[in-house]
Protein backbone atom coordinates (compact mmCIF):
# COMPACT_ATOMS: atom_id res chain seq x y z
CA UNK A 1 0.00 0.00 0.00
CA UNK A 2 1.04 3.64 -0.38
CA UNK A 3 0.91 6.43 2.18
CA UNK A 4 1.82 9.21 -0.19
CA UNK A 5 -1.57 10.92 -0.10
CA UNK A 6 -1.50 11.23 3.69
CA UNK A 7 1.58 13.46 3.76
CA UNK A 8 2.74 11.83 7.02
CA UNK A 9 5.62 13.63 8.67
CA UNK A 10 6.09 12.67 12.33
CA UNK A 11 2.42 13.29 13.01
CA UNK A 12 1.18 12.29 16.39
CA UNK A 13 -0.53 8.92 16.37
CA UNK A 14 -0.61 7.54 19.91
CA UNK A 15 -2.87 9.48 22.27
CA UNK A 16 -4.19 11.79 19.57
CA UNK A 17 -7.70 10.47 19.18
CA UNK A 18 -6.82 7.22 17.36
CA UNK A 19 -9.11 5.12 19.52
CA UNK A 20 -12.05 7.42 18.84
CA UNK A 21 -11.33 7.30 15.11
CA UNK A 22 -11.16 3.51 15.20
CA UNK A 23 -14.54 3.41 16.93
CA UNK A 24 -16.22 5.80 14.51
CA UNK A 25 -14.24 4.39 11.56
CA UNK A 26 -15.61 6.87 9.05
CA UNK A 27 -15.91 10.10 10.98
CA UNK A 28 -14.47 12.27 8.20
CA UNK A 29 -15.23 10.10 5.21
CA UNK A 30 -18.14 12.11 3.84
CA UNK A 31 -17.22 15.25 1.98
CA UNK A 32 -18.52 18.53 3.34
CA UNK A 33 -21.82 19.28 1.63
CA UNK A 34 -23.07 21.96 3.98
CA UNK A 35 -22.49 24.75 1.45
CA UNK A 36 -19.27 25.80 3.14
CA UNK A 37 -20.99 27.11 6.27
CA UNK A 38 -19.44 26.18 9.61
CA UNK A 39 -20.73 26.03 13.17
CA UNK A 40 -18.60 26.03 16.33
CA UNK A 41 -20.23 25.23 19.68
CA UNK A 42 -18.23 26.28 22.76
CA UNK A 43 -19.50 25.07 26.14
CA UNK A 44 -18.29 26.96 29.22
CA UNK A 45 -18.45 24.36 31.98
CA UNK A 46 -18.96 25.46 35.57
CA UNK A 47 -21.72 28.06 35.10
CA UNK A 48 -20.41 31.36 33.78
CA UNK A 49 -21.70 34.46 35.54
CA UNK A 50 -23.61 36.20 32.75
CA UNK A 51 -24.11 39.36 34.78
CA UNK A 52 -20.35 39.55 35.27
CA UNK A 53 -19.55 39.00 31.59
CA UNK A 54 -22.32 41.33 30.36
CA UNK A 55 -23.31 43.60 33.27
CA UNK A 56 -26.32 45.88 33.33
CA UNK A 57 -25.24 49.50 33.63
CA UNK A 58 -28.22 51.52 32.40
CA UNK A 59 -30.89 52.57 34.87
CA UNK A 60 -33.65 51.57 32.44
CA UNK A 61 -32.30 47.99 32.32
CA UNK A 62 -31.75 47.68 36.07
CA UNK A 63 -28.22 48.94 36.53
CA UNK A 64 -28.96 50.60 39.88
CA UNK A 65 -30.29 47.32 41.28
CA UNK A 66 -27.29 45.34 40.07
CA UNK A 67 -24.83 47.77 41.65
CA UNK A 68 -26.70 47.43 44.92
CA UNK A 69 -26.66 43.63 44.71
CA UNK A 70 -23.00 43.45 43.65
CA UNK A 71 -20.97 46.30 45.15
CA UNK A 72 -17.67 44.45 44.59
CA UNK A 73 -18.30 42.69 41.27
CA UNK A 74 -19.08 45.38 38.69
CA UNK A 75 -15.94 46.39 36.78
CA UNK A 76 -15.92 50.14 36.18
CA UNK A 77 -13.88 49.62 32.99
CA UNK A 78 -16.65 47.61 31.27
CA UNK A 79 -17.25 48.51 27.62
CA UNK A 80 -20.73 49.98 26.93
CA UNK A 81 -22.73 47.99 24.37
CA UNK A 82 -25.88 50.11 24.23
CA UNK A 83 -29.40 49.25 25.40
CA UNK A 84 -28.20 49.60 28.99
CA UNK A 85 -25.61 46.80 28.87
CA UNK A 86 -21.82 46.59 28.92
CA UNK A 87 -19.10 44.02 28.25
CA UNK A 88 -16.43 42.94 30.72
CA UNK A 89 -13.08 44.65 29.91
CA UNK A 90 -11.39 41.23 29.51
CA UNK A 91 -13.36 40.74 26.26
CA UNK A 92 -11.88 43.33 23.85
CA UNK A 93 -11.99 41.01 20.82
CA UNK A 94 -15.60 40.08 21.49
CA UNK A 95 -16.35 43.81 21.81
CA UNK A 96 -14.65 44.42 18.46
CA UNK A 97 -16.75 41.72 16.80
CA UNK A 98 -19.98 43.12 18.25
CA UNK A 99 -19.09 46.63 17.03
CA UNK A 100 -18.48 45.39 13.47
CA UNK A 101 -21.73 43.43 13.37
CA UNK A 102 -20.15 40.00 13.92
CA UNK A 103 -21.38 39.40 17.43
CA UNK A 104 -24.60 39.40 19.45
CA UNK A 105 -25.54 38.71 23.06
CA UNK A 106 -28.48 36.71 24.39
CA UNK A 107 -29.00 37.52 28.07
CA UNK A 108 -31.22 35.80 30.65
CA UNK A 109 -30.77 32.47 28.86
CA UNK A 110 -30.96 28.93 30.24
CA UNK A 111 -31.99 25.42 29.29
CA UNK A 112 -35.17 23.71 30.53
CA UNK A 113 -33.57 22.77 33.87
CA UNK A 114 -34.51 24.82 36.96
CA UNK A 115 -32.36 23.28 39.68
CA UNK A 116 -28.67 24.01 40.19
CA UNK A 117 -26.63 20.85 39.67
CA UNK A 118 -23.76 21.25 37.21
CA UNK A 119 -24.01 17.63 36.08
CA UNK A 120 -27.75 17.62 35.44
CA UNK A 121 -27.75 21.06 33.83
CA UNK A 122 -24.95 20.11 31.44
CA UNK A 123 -26.76 16.88 30.62
CA UNK A 124 -29.89 18.75 29.54
CA UNK A 125 -27.90 21.46 27.76
CA UNK A 126 -26.22 18.81 25.62
CA UNK A 127 -29.16 16.47 25.18
CA UNK A 128 -31.46 19.32 24.14
CA UNK A 129 -34.43 17.68 25.85
CA UNK A 130 -36.29 18.14 29.16
CA UNK A 131 -35.52 14.48 29.98
CA UNK A 132 -32.45 13.50 31.99
CA UNK A 133 -29.90 10.98 30.73
CA UNK A 134 -30.95 11.06 27.09
CA UNK A 135 -29.08 8.42 25.09
CA UNK A 136 -27.90 10.89 22.47
CA UNK A 137 -27.00 14.56 22.20
CA UNK A 138 -28.86 17.14 20.14
CA UNK A 139 -25.98 17.62 17.74
CA UNK A 140 -25.84 13.90 16.99
CA UNK A 141 -29.57 13.96 16.25
CA UNK A 142 -28.97 16.92 13.95
CA UNK A 143 -26.41 14.86 12.05
CA UNK A 144 -28.95 12.04 11.72
CA UNK A 145 -31.83 14.18 10.49
CA UNK A 146 -30.25 17.12 8.67
CA UNK A 147 -31.40 18.28 5.24
CA UNK A 148 -27.88 17.53 3.97
CA UNK A 149 -25.13 15.15 5.09
CA UNK A 150 -23.11 16.94 7.77
CA UNK A 151 -19.94 16.00 9.63
CA UNK A 152 -18.89 17.04 13.14
CA UNK A 153 -15.72 16.80 15.19
CA UNK A 154 -15.30 16.96 18.97
CA UNK A 155 -12.08 18.71 19.93
CA UNK A 156 -10.70 18.19 23.44
CA UNK A 157 -9.63 15.61 25.96
CA UNK A 158 -13.03 13.88 26.11
CA UNK A 159 -16.03 13.34 23.87
CA UNK A 160 -18.98 15.41 25.16
CA UNK A 161 -22.53 14.09 25.39
CA UNK A 162 -23.73 16.62 22.82
CA UNK A 163 -22.20 14.54 19.97
CA UNK A 164 -22.93 11.05 21.33
CA UNK A 165 -25.38 8.85 19.47
CA UNK A 166 -25.76 6.65 16.39
CA UNK A 167 -24.32 9.15 13.89
CA UNK A 168 -20.58 8.92 13.32
CA UNK A 169 -18.59 11.79 14.84
CA UNK A 170 -14.83 12.26 14.61
CA UNK A 171 -12.80 13.37 17.61
CA UNK A 172 -9.38 14.87 18.22
CA UNK A 173 -7.68 15.16 21.56
CA UNK A 174 -4.28 16.72 22.29
CA UNK A 175 -1.47 14.17 22.57
CA UNK A 176 0.02 13.48 25.97
CA UNK A 177 2.63 10.98 24.80
CA UNK A 178 5.64 11.54 22.53
CA UNK A 179 4.77 11.61 18.86
CA UNK A 180 5.28 8.47 16.80
CA UNK A 181 8.05 8.32 14.21
CA UNK A 182 7.34 8.13 10.49
CA UNK A 183 8.55 4.53 10.56
CA UNK A 184 6.12 3.60 13.33
CA UNK A 185 3.21 5.19 11.49
CA UNK A 186 4.12 3.42 8.24
CA UNK A 187 4.46 0.05 9.95
CA UNK A 188 1.09 0.42 11.65
CA UNK A 189 -0.55 1.35 8.36
CA UNK A 190 0.97 -1.77 6.79
CA UNK A 191 -0.16 -3.87 9.75
CA UNK A 192 -3.75 -2.75 9.31
CA UNK A 193 -3.59 -3.00 5.53
CA UNK A 194 -5.34 -6.37 5.50
CA UNK A 195 -8.43 -4.91 7.18
CA UNK A 196 -10.00 -2.18 5.00
CA UNK A 197 -12.08 -0.78 7.88
CA UNK A 198 -9.18 -0.47 10.32
CA UNK A 199 -6.80 0.76 7.63
CA UNK A 200 -9.23 3.52 6.68
CA UNK A 201 -9.80 4.50 10.31
CA UNK A 202 -6.08 4.64 11.06
CA UNK A 203 -5.34 6.71 7.97
CA UNK A 204 -8.10 9.16 8.91
CA UNK A 205 -6.77 9.40 12.46
CA UNK A 206 -3.27 10.23 11.25
CA UNK A 207 -4.60 12.82 8.82
CA UNK A 208 -6.94 14.33 11.43
CA UNK A 209 -4.16 14.62 13.98
CA UNK A 210 -1.76 16.11 11.47
CA UNK A 211 -4.30 18.72 10.42
CA UNK A 212 -5.12 19.70 13.99
CA UNK A 213 -1.50 19.99 15.10
CA UNK A 214 0.07 21.76 12.14
CA UNK A 215 1.22 25.24 13.14
CA UNK A 216 2.66 26.60 9.91
CA UNK A 217 1.25 30.07 10.50
CA UNK A 218 3.60 30.76 13.39
CA UNK A 219 6.44 28.51 12.26
CA UNK A 220 5.97 26.13 15.18
CA UNK A 221 4.79 22.93 13.48
CA UNK A 222 3.61 20.35 15.97
CA UNK A 223 3.89 22.43 19.13
CA UNK A 224 0.22 23.31 19.38
CA UNK A 225 -0.60 19.75 20.38
CA UNK A 226 1.55 19.93 23.51
CA UNK A 227 0.10 23.34 24.39
CA UNK A 228 -3.38 21.90 24.07
CA UNK A 229 -2.44 18.95 26.25
CA UNK A 230 -1.44 21.43 28.97
CA UNK A 231 -4.90 22.97 28.86
CA UNK A 232 -4.16 25.95 26.57
CA UNK A 233 -7.65 26.78 25.31
CA UNK A 234 -6.25 28.96 22.54
CA UNK A 235 -4.38 25.94 21.19
CA UNK A 236 -7.61 23.93 21.30
CA UNK A 237 -9.51 26.54 19.28
CA UNK A 238 -6.63 26.81 16.81
CA UNK A 239 -6.82 23.05 16.32
CA UNK A 240 -10.58 23.25 15.83
CA UNK A 241 -10.11 26.02 13.28
CA UNK A 242 -7.59 24.00 11.28
CA UNK A 243 -9.90 20.98 11.28
CA UNK A 244 -13.01 22.76 9.96
CA UNK A 245 -11.26 25.23 7.67
CA UNK A 246 -10.74 22.98 4.60
CA UNK A 247 -13.58 22.73 2.11
CA UNK A 248 -13.84 18.99 2.74
CA UNK A 249 -13.45 19.23 6.50
CA UNK A 250 -16.11 18.87 9.20
CA UNK A 251 -19.00 21.31 9.17
CA UNK A 252 -19.30 21.51 12.96
CA UNK A 253 -16.81 21.58 15.84
CA UNK A 254 -17.58 21.23 19.55
CA UNK A 255 -15.19 22.20 22.35
CA UNK A 256 -15.33 23.07 26.04
CA UNK A 257 -13.63 25.43 28.49
CA UNK A 258 -13.89 24.57 32.19
CA UNK A 259 -13.28 26.67 35.28
CA UNK A 260 -16.31 28.97 35.59
CA UNK A 261 -17.51 28.03 39.10
CA UNK A 262 -16.77 31.35 40.81
CA UNK A 263 -17.96 30.93 44.41
CA UNK A 264 -15.18 33.12 45.86
CA UNK A 265 -12.96 35.99 44.69
CA UNK A 266 -14.93 36.12 41.49
CA UNK A 267 -13.55 39.39 40.14
CA UNK A 268 -10.07 38.00 39.53
CA UNK A 269 -11.10 34.51 38.48
CA UNK A 270 -13.80 35.63 36.08
CA UNK A 271 -11.47 38.16 34.49
CA UNK A 272 -8.84 35.48 33.85
CA UNK A 273 -11.36 33.07 32.37
CA UNK A 274 -12.94 35.70 30.14
CA UNK A 275 -9.47 36.69 28.97
CA UNK A 276 -8.79 33.07 27.94
CA UNK A 277 -12.08 32.93 26.10
CA UNK A 278 -11.41 36.23 24.33
CA UNK A 279 -7.94 35.13 23.17
CA UNK A 280 -9.37 31.81 22.00
CA UNK A 281 -12.04 33.54 19.91
CA UNK A 282 -9.38 35.70 18.27
CA UNK A 283 -7.25 32.61 17.60
CA UNK A 284 -10.20 30.87 15.95
CA UNK A 285 -10.95 33.90 13.80
CA UNK A 286 -7.30 34.19 12.75
CA UNK A 287 -6.93 30.48 12.01
CA UNK A 288 -10.07 30.34 9.89
CA UNK A 289 -9.08 33.33 7.77
CA UNK A 290 -11.67 33.98 5.01
CA UNK A 291 -13.68 30.98 6.25
CA UNK A 292 -14.59 33.06 9.32
CA UNK A 293 -17.08 34.92 7.13
CA UNK A 294 -19.17 31.75 6.80
CA UNK A 295 -18.75 30.63 10.40
CA UNK A 296 -21.13 30.96 13.34
CA UNK A 297 -19.82 30.47 16.89
CA UNK A 298 -22.19 29.89 19.80
CA UNK A 299 -20.81 30.25 23.34
CA UNK A 300 -23.06 28.81 26.05
CA UNK A 301 -22.98 27.65 29.67
CA UNK A 302 -25.17 25.33 31.75
CA UNK A 303 -26.73 28.02 33.98
CA UNK A 304 -25.94 31.40 35.48
CA UNK A 305 -25.16 32.59 38.99
CA UNK A 306 -26.94 34.45 41.77
CA UNK A 307 -27.69 38.10 41.20
CA UNK A 308 -26.46 38.98 44.68
CA UNK A 309 -22.82 38.46 45.58
CA UNK A 310 -22.10 36.15 48.51
CA UNK A 311 -19.95 36.67 51.62
CA UNK A 312 -16.74 35.62 49.87
CA UNK A 313 -17.14 38.12 47.04
CA UNK A 314 -18.29 35.42 44.67
CA UNK A 315 -21.62 34.16 43.39
CA UNK A 316 -23.43 30.87 43.84
CA UNK A 317 -25.27 28.61 41.42
CA UNK A 318 -28.11 30.43 39.71
CA UNK A 319 -30.37 30.18 36.67
CA UNK A 320 -30.25 32.72 33.83
CA UNK A 321 -26.87 33.46 32.24
CA UNK A 322 -25.61 34.87 28.95
CA UNK A 323 -24.79 33.36 25.55
CA UNK A 324 -22.73 34.82 22.72
CA UNK A 325 -23.22 34.43 18.98
CA UNK A 326 -20.10 35.37 17.05
CA UNK A 327 -18.65 35.09 13.56
CA UNK A 328 -18.89 36.50 10.08
CA UNK A 329 -22.18 34.63 9.57
CA UNK A 330 -23.96 36.81 12.15
CA UNK A 331 -26.58 38.84 10.30
CA UNK A 332 -28.29 41.02 12.88
CA UNK A 333 -27.37 43.51 15.57
CA UNK A 334 -28.45 44.22 19.11
CA UNK A 335 -29.52 42.12 22.06
CA UNK A 336 -31.19 38.79 21.29
CA UNK A 337 -34.32 37.71 23.11
CA UNK A 338 -36.21 39.25 26.02
CA UNK A 339 -34.74 41.02 29.04
CA UNK A 340 -36.60 40.43 32.34
CA UNK A 341 -34.74 42.95 34.51
CA UNK A 342 -32.92 42.51 37.82
CA UNK A 343 -35.05 44.32 40.38
CA UNK A 344 -36.13 42.47 43.54
CA UNK A 345 -39.57 41.73 42.13
CA UNK A 346 -38.24 40.28 38.88
CA UNK A 347 -35.75 37.72 40.20
CA UNK A 348 -36.33 34.00 39.82
CA UNK A 349 -36.97 32.51 43.26
CA UNK A 350 -35.83 35.84 44.74
CA UNK A 351 -32.20 35.12 43.90
CA UNK A 352 -31.47 34.50 40.19
CA UNK A 353 -31.72 36.22 36.84
CA UNK A 354 -35.04 35.06 35.42
CA UNK A 355 -34.57 32.59 32.49
CA UNK A 356 -36.55 34.57 29.92
CA UNK A 357 -34.89 32.86 26.92
CA UNK A 358 -34.42 29.18 26.11
CA UNK A 359 -30.94 28.24 24.87
CA UNK A 360 -32.51 25.70 22.52
CA UNK A 361 -33.96 28.60 20.50
CA UNK A 362 -30.39 29.72 19.90
CA UNK A 363 -29.25 26.26 18.81
CA UNK A 364 -32.22 25.89 16.47
CA UNK A 365 -31.60 29.28 14.90
CA UNK A 366 -27.95 28.36 14.30
CA UNK A 367 -28.88 25.08 12.58
CA UNK A 368 -31.55 26.80 10.50
CA UNK A 369 -29.27 29.59 9.36
CA UNK A 370 -26.12 27.59 8.72
CA UNK A 371 -27.47 24.34 7.31
CA UNK A 372 -31.06 24.86 6.16
CA UNK A 373 -32.94 22.89 8.80
CA UNK A 374 -36.67 23.57 8.88
CA UNK A 375 -38.41 24.45 12.11
CA UNK A 376 -40.47 21.27 11.82
CA UNK A 377 -37.35 19.10 11.51
CA UNK A 378 -35.85 20.74 14.56
CA UNK A 379 -38.89 20.59 16.84
CA UNK A 380 -39.81 17.02 15.91
CA UNK A 381 -36.45 15.29 15.47
CA UNK A 382 -33.69 17.31 17.11
CA UNK A 383 -35.22 19.26 20.01
CA UNK A 384 -38.36 17.50 21.28
CA UNK A 385 -41.02 19.57 23.04
CA UNK A 386 -39.87 22.91 21.60
CA UNK A 387 -42.73 23.67 19.20
CA UNK A 388 -43.79 26.67 21.28
CA UNK A 389 -40.39 28.35 21.47
CA UNK A 390 -39.96 31.64 19.58
CA UNK A 391 -38.05 31.71 16.32
CA UNK A 392 -34.82 33.72 16.41
CA UNK A 393 -32.96 35.46 13.59
CA UNK A 394 -29.23 35.63 14.28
Amino acid sequence: MTTRKLNISRRVLIGSGLSAALLSASGLATANVGGGNKLVVIILRGAMDGLGAVPVIGREAGGDSLRRFRPDLIDAASTPLGEGFALHPALPNVARLIRKGQGRVMHAVAGPYRERSHFLAQDLLESGTPQFMSRDGWLNRALQHGPTALQAVAVGSSTPHIVKGPASVASWSPPILPEASDDTVTRLLELYGSDPRLEKALAQSVELSGTAMSDDMNGRRGKSGSRAARGDFTAITEAAGRLIKPAGGPDIAVLSLSGWDTHASQANLLGRQLGKLDEAILALETTLGPQWNKTLVTVVTEFGRTVRQNGTRGTDHGTGSVAFVLGGAVRGRGLLGAWPGVSDLKLFENRDLYPANDVRSLFMAALQQQFGFTRQQLSMQVFPETAGLPTLAL
